[in-house]
């Protein structure tokens, strides 16, 4: 049975693609999971054997289709098991942030609330089955706990009791009981995914499973990615790169994947030389830690052809250079179309790879909004919307947000800034809500941080907006440095050289680390708190 083309993967739900791929490859490794202290392979064969295994046990439970079961861990075999297991049923997984606390856990849950919840019990000093418990009021969830990450492929002798049970006691009720025929098709939701929540509660995508293979099949085609790649992924599990772009690529591409348990420069500067990776994923801060970090060598990366990473051209070029990469391609996307709307693709020229987030993938369009309606037209700025088969269905239980970011001809509206050239490359210029207003001027942040991302030895730059009595705002940069000695003043010189004078940073501070999402993007309303005041997500990452 051969690779499936588009036509066709976007006709599967994700259970039917499991069996296609197991078909085709069997007992090889769909995944590597690690930690610091163990290791987790699953083979094609052993993730269809023990999703049946699940889907079983949780009918059992009484899950059935359009029911939402949520799944709280770090990156384990538990995501593709639980993921292809809720598609067989036509249910919904809910990816919850292990960085959630108490009134983020409690909001989720209670908005989704699912059938079953899947967890963890203990993870970095935090009791997950008791912060679940205290979360959410009323009568109590029924629980599936895992002791460690890595998870049992076989069942317990016992299929535990009511109200918690072991994942091996699962998969002993599971075994005990009928396994159902797939119900879950490729237009049915099958994941609810809750955006970044780097602002106020996060807002839940409901995607399908047309949106969620479809952009991941594009992902592999413009990069290029086969059966015989070896392909390292950063993003967390329950972000859309992990659920979508991590665990999907293995149904249809279906490279080797390479999973951390969590992501950390020692994690890349291990795994990737350990099983020679080939390709990999990474947003713009995680690369400049790395290129910073006093462990990088350029020969860790010698099996490395194929990347994809955020960040300004400067940077792209950087980690190019530095990681023997020829072609960085940049994805844009967000969560709300499956993390995939535009990439690069391989044979683009350097200025279009450096500069441009690439084209459309098929059957998407991509449109610029202005004050006269949407245009396709060159060199126009304004809001990027997107419409297709990869945008979400809506924001679950919230039909205002919905009404909000679809509008009635089905774009997208996404928030963001940008422009296309003559041949359909978007260029992202800003986020509509990151801006800085000095004096009542508007200062793009993306744009501070251009020029100070092209003063030498700077590695990554983000730029807020601090209170100022007189102007109202002003901006501020923190940047961290690479092998070259900080110097204020020279940054703040460089910048009043090549921009006007309210655009310049009143103050750069210098960082060694960012506070950031797992995914990697930089929280820049925790740099902003520190003058009292909050701005928006780091420019140039979707998701």
């Amino acid at each position: 049975m051969s690779a499936p083309d588009l036509a066709e993967i976007l006709e599967f739900s994700w259970a039917e693609a499991l069996q296609r791929a197991e078909a085709r490859l069997g007992g090889r490794p769909a995944f590597h999971f690690e930690g610091p202290e163990w290791h987790q392979a699953l083979s094609f064969t052993d993730w269809l054997t023990t999703s049946r295994a699940v889907a079983a046990g949780l009918a059992a439970l009484g899950v059935g289709k359009g029911d939402r079961v949520a799944a709280l861990a770090p990156g384990s075999a538990m995501w593709p098991i639980l993921q292809t297991a809720c598609s067989h049923l036509g249910a919904i997984i809910v990816p919850v942030n292990t960085r959630y606390r108490q009134d983020e856990v409690g909001f989720v849950l209670g908005l989704c609330q699912p059938k079953v919840v899947v967890l963890i019990e203990k993870y970095h000093n935090v009791d997950y089955v008791d912060l679940v418990t205290r979360s959410v009021p009323g009568p109590p969830l029924e629980l599936v706990t895992l002791d460690s990450p890595a998870v049992e492929l076989v069942a317990a002798a016992s299929q535990g009791r009511a109200g918690r049970r072991t994942w091996a006691e699962l998969l002993a009720l599971g075994a005990a009981s009928e396994t159902p025929s797939i119900i879950g098709r490729a237009d049915d939701p099958v994941l609810l995914q809750f955006t970044s929540g780097t602002s106020a509660f996060p807002k839940g995508a409901l995607l399908n499973s047309r949106a969620t293979l479809g952009a991941t099949w594009y992902i592999a085609e413009r990069m290029q990615i086969d059966a015989d790649d070896i392909y390292f992924s950063t993003q967390p599990m329950y972000h859309v790169g992990g659920s979508v772009a991590t665990t999907l690529m293995a149904l249809g591409a279906s490279p080797t994947m390479i999973v951390p348990e969590r992501y950390s420069p020692e994690a890349v500067f291990s795994l990737i030389p350990k099983y020679g990776c080939t390709a990999r994923t990474g947003q713009a801060a995680m690369y400049a830690m790395e290129l910073a970090h006093p462990d990088y060598h350029a020969e860790i990366f010698a099996t490395l052809t194929k990347a994809w990473s955020g960040g300004t051209p400067e940077l792209r070029r950087t980690i190019s250079r530095e990681m023997g990469v020829a072609v960085m391609t940049t994805i844009y996307g967000l969560t709300e179309t499956a993390g995939t709307t535009t990439i690069n693709s391989l044979d683009d020229p350097e200025d279009v790879w450096v500069h441009s987030c690439g084209r459309a993938i098929p059957g998407i369009e991509v449109a610029i909004q202005t004050d006269s309606g949407a245009t396709h037209r060159a060199d126009v700025t304004g809001e990027i919307i997107i419409r297709g088969w990869s945008v979400m269905l809506g924001y679950y239980r919230n039909e205002k947000a919905t009404e909000e970011a679809i509008d009635a001809d089905g774009f997208f509206h996404t928030g963001d800034i940008g422009r296309l050239d003559s041949s359909g490359n978007l260029y992202f210029v800003d986020r509509v809500k990151d801006m800085i207003k000095p004096g009542g001027e508007n200062v793009s942040a993306a744009e501070v941080e251009r020029v100070i991302q092209t003063f030498p030895g700077v590695a990554d730059v983000a730029v807020v907006g601090k209170p100022d009595e007189r102007l109202g705002q002003v901006p501020v940069a923190f940047v961290q440095m690479s092998g070259a000695r900080f110097d204020e003043a020279a940054i703040i010189e460089h910048c009043a050289s090549l921009m006007a004078s309210f655009k310049v940073p009143r103050e750069i501070i210098q960082v060694d680390t960012w506070p950031m999402t797992e995914s990697g993007k930089i929280l820049k309303r925790e740099l902003a708190a520190r003058f009292g005041t909050a701005t928006g997500r780091l420019v140039g990452q979707g998701g």
